[in-house]
């Protein structure tokens, strides 16, 4: 939330208590207004109301919407009452408003893009062996697991990043190491501003992130903790996806602008390599992202799309060209996934609770939801030693899609080829 719609919401909610509680507690004031009986203290009380929800949305922004539709309805009723008075001074007043009202609607939208989040398919749930292996303290919530060469899973925490408005200013990110032995180190912080995103990890360990805020574009990091901003990608992008292919290149999806860009991981160049309207997200009513988690399952690239619940497949073709799309799974608002030994897809819902599993014969079903403490789960990535090469690891946001900063990540082992 800007600094001008914070203040119009608080001139808005003001002018709305003020004006209500004189209709409630002192009709007298408004004495030229022969309606103000009954009805105008109903108008004064839904008034007040207004004028409340509007001064605690400012610091609730899902609120804000359904404010404006608070105020506007009341406002406008009160606005044909006193025009049909000709009571022109308070009219003009009501008018204002209505028109301020209406104005916060349109820049704080959030809770009408809520209502219309793309539905999931009902699936059959058919929960598996979980346990939470660790859940992180209040404002520390994880975009991505990756897991290197000799095991260590690498977790991306963001701190201070604000879900409900989008304001990145007091946003740092961090790349947490966790050894098989469960110790954890800070690898890398990000400077603050930006936030840290996906993982890809080359066979010696390199990490390579996504990047938002300040830094937007690919990181590379070794083991050790030495990190550049290897590529800076345009203003408005949204690297939200990142894989190695089998040409040794990055691949990444980009939720906002609908393309796949391909990155040379020594050089840092990167191109467009698949512009396609269904990898956007729709117009102007989405929250979730467009084309959102990328991985390769041998040639073929699945994506998933999170706004239209769709898994995409390309094929890459000798030329480095792409085929396709295919559709290769609907009704499924995934953000992320992994891939099992048997071909299936484990995907991450992210604010749907939930990690579903979709089987190479096409068929779904929810292995584990928020019964499990999958509580806006993001990313998954199988483990690579003997030990744990069956456990899929999920990391979650703990609900900071809706909890906000107080908000706590987790670790979640999953063993999806077992049974419960």
């Amino acid at each position: 939330m800007t600094a001008l719609e914070m203040i119009l919401q608080v001139v808005i909610g003001l002018s709305f208590l003020a004006l209500g509680l004189v209709a409630v507690i002192r009709p007298e004031r408004l004495a030229e207004v022969r309606w103000i009986g009954s009805s105008g203290r109903v108008l004064g009380v839904l008034m007040v109301v207004g004028g409340v929800v509007t001064l605690v949305a400012t610091q609730v922004p899902f609120l804000t919407f359904f404010a404006a539709v608070l105020d506007s309805a009341v406002v406008a009723g009160v606005w044909t009452k006193l025009s049909g008075l000709g009571v022109e001074r308070l009219g003009t007043v009501a008018g204002t408003l209505l028109a301020g009202s209406l104005a916060m609607g349109v820049l704080q939208p959030l809770g009408l893009k809520v209502l219309l989040l793309p539905k999931a398919d009902k699936l059959v749930y058919v929960p598996v062996p979980t346990r939470t292996v660790k859940t992180y303290g209040a404002g520390a919530w994880f975009e991505s697991v990756g897991v290197g060469p000799d095991g260590t899973l690498y977790l991306s925490c963001n701190r201070g990043d604000n879900y409900a408005t989008g304001d990145k200013s007091q946003a740092q990110g961090q790349v947490i190491a966790r050894s098989p032995a469960g110790e954890e180190r800070v690898v890398f912080t990000l400077p603050m501003g930006s936030t840290s995103g996906v993982f890809a990890i080359s066979a010696d360990g390199t990490l390579y992130l996504t990047g938002t805020g300040t830094k937007l574009g690919i990181w590379r990091i070794t083991p050790q903790g030495a990190a550049t901003l290897m590529m800076r990608l345009p203003r408005g992008a949204w690297p939200n996806g990142l894989d190695f292919g089998p040409d040794g290149k990055l691949y990444s999806a980009d939720s906002a602008l609908g393309v796949i860009w391909r990155i040379d991981p020594a050089t840092g160049r990167a191109e467009r390599v698949i512009e396609d309207p269904l990898l956007k997200a729709r117009r102007l009513i989405s929250l979730a992202p467009g084309a959102n988690g990328i991985h390769f399952r041998g040639q073929e690239m699945l994506v998933t799309v999170s706004d239209r619940t769709t898994v995409l497949g390309y094929v890459l073709q000798a030329d480095g060209r792409f085929g396709g799309p295919v559709v290769v799974a609907t009704g499924i608002p995934g953000d992320d996934f992994a891939i099992g030994q048997d071909g299936s897809l484990f995907v991450t819902t992210h604010p749907y609770n939930t990690v579903v599993r979709i089987a190479p014969d096409g068929s779904r079903s929810v292995i584990a939801d928020a019964r499990d403490n999958i509580v806006g789960a993001t990313d998954a990535a199988f483990g690579r030693t003997p030990e744990d090469s069956d456990t899929l690891y999920v990391v979650t946001d703990g609900g900071a899609f809706q909890g906000g900063r107080s908000a706590r990540g987790a670790l979640i082992a999953l063993k999806p080829f077992a049974r419960r």
